[in-house]
């Protein structure tokens, strides 16, 4: 009779073991994704993250913004240097970063007036961006900032005649 119980007590402790749902973390999410995808692990990742550009700039939005810009704009002079056209995409993103400014995640979603690209070249820019680009900004803590992206990052000159 106690090995009976002895066996439940195990089966019941497996089961419970088994049955339970498996933790996502960040590390199951690729360097560059759409937003949507991947929702669990996204989600899981945004809890751990509670400090954002703002918070590392003290609170100075010009700073955040000059930052973000700045970001933006080196991202801008990288696809012209490998010829790749952002011009007319704008997009929601996401970037998670490290606390020596190296980028964790970059999360993306092309906005509905953007131009439009096939997402899996779009994909592939921003994880090479994002591999070789390291943010002007130490740390305490990892940190992120949800923002817009516009390109051109500065309207173009037009010459009249």
């Amino acid at each position: 009779m106690k090995s009976i119980f002895s066996l439940l007590a195990l089966f019941f402790v497996a089961t419970i073991t088994f049955a339970q749902a498996p933790t996502n973390t960040s590390d199951d999410l690729p360097f560059a994704f759409i937003l949507g995808e991947h929702a669990d692990a996204y989600d899981a990742m945004t809890q751990d993250y509670s400090n954002m550009l703002l918070d590392e700039c003290d609170g100075d939005m010009q700073k955040a913004y000059t930052k973000w810009m700045s970001m933006l704009t080196e991202m801008e002079a990288y696809a012209k240097e490998i010829n790749y056209n952002l011009d007319g995409i704008q997009i929601w993103m996401n970037v998670f970063w490290n606390t020596d400014g190296s980028i964790k995640h970059i999360a993306f979603y092309t906005k509905p007036e953007s131009k439009v690209v096939p997402l899996d070249e779009l994909t592939a820019f921003i994880k090479s961006f994002g591999k070789q680009y390291k943010f002007p900004l130490l740390a305490d803590e990892e940190y992120v900032h949800y923002g817009h992206a516009f390109f051109p990052t500065a309207p173009k000159r037009v010459a009249h005649k």
